[in-house]
């Protein structure tokens, strides 16, 4: 909560930032994940679902108290401010494609975007998934649990890759593409991710600060993401925003965001004219 309380003051600071955010992924990862046992699943979400129908009872969600306080948690960040915070900093097989990303830059793995029509297109898959799932549970939840082996979670976190040979190479396939596009498995295929969105579209606040110009006709910052959640047109996606400030940080800066360098070369101009003037 601090984090997206100091937001603005985060981004003014990026190389502090960056630290706030690595620590926090790794926190994530290795606590939440690792640790925990507590990555979020769709297949909760079907449990949900499926005890609507049949008859909802509180203790069956309060088995694992770590899974109900994150979930608790998650609920008001959604209702809050989006999705973007779980999937961009509570996510534990987010935060793992996200370093891994990170890694791979380090070793100089050249990220790559999708064409805009081909990345429009996969966006779809998801939700697909998710309404797939969503009807198998309704016919039977066990079946649909099956099905959700789709998020190769399970094969991560619970079981360390110590399983049949499909789920092993599956997951570490989802690794590897994630190394050369940036969290591929969240954007295109996260059927929780897909779950999330629907109440994240009723968010209180939208703290993503964007200017007139942003658009219209700078580019800056839609070139920069590199999730591809920010329209040509300026605005941001936030149904696929990750909430990981790249954008804030360009935001502030004056020497990356156009409108600011323009500000600032203006006011340059006019201190050495001023100085001018006095000698």
């Amino acid at each position: 909560l601090l984090i997206l309380l100091f937001q603005d003051w985060l981004a003014r600071h990026p190389t502090f930032l960056i630290r706030v955010r690595t620590l926090y992924l790794l926190f994530t990862l290795l606590f939440i994940g690792v640790y925990g046992f507590a990555q979020l699943s769709v297949v909760n979400v079907l449990t949900f679902v499926s005890a609507l129908f049949g008859g909802f009872q509180w203790e069956s969600f309060l088995i694992d108290p770590m899974m109900f306080l994150l979930w608790s948690f998650v609920a008001v960040t959604i209702l809050l401010w989006g999705r973007g915070v779980y999937c961009g900093w509570l996510c534990p097989f987010g935060a793992l494609q996200e370093l891994l990303y990170r890694l791979g830059q380090r070793l100089g793995i050249q990220g790559r975007e999708l064409p805009s029509v081909v990345h429009e297109r996969l966006l779809a898959l998801k939700y697909i998934l998710l309404l797939g799932l969503v009807g198998l549970s309704l016919q039977s939840l066990a079946t649909a649990e099956r099905f959700a082996e789709v998020e190769p979670f399970k094969t991560v976190f619970v079981l360390h890759f110590l399983r049949d040979w499909p789920f092993v190479v599956y997951a570490a396939v989802l690794l590897l593409i994630g190394l050369v596009i940036r969290k591929a498995f969240c954007r295109y295929l996260c059927p929780l991710g897909a779950a999330l969105t629907f109440p994240s579209r009723f968010r209180i606040f939208d703290w993503l600060r964007r200017r007139k110009e942003c658009g219209r006709p700078c580019q800056t910052c839609a070139r920069e993401c590199e999730v591809q959640a920010i329209r040509p047109t300026g605005e941001i996606v936030e149904t696929e925003c990750h909430y990981c400030l790249d954008c804030q940080v360009t935001y502030w800066n004056d020497r990356r965001c156009p409108p600011l360098v323009e500000r600032r070369k203006k006011a340059e101009l006019k201190e050495r004219l001023a100085k001018n003037r006095t000698v």
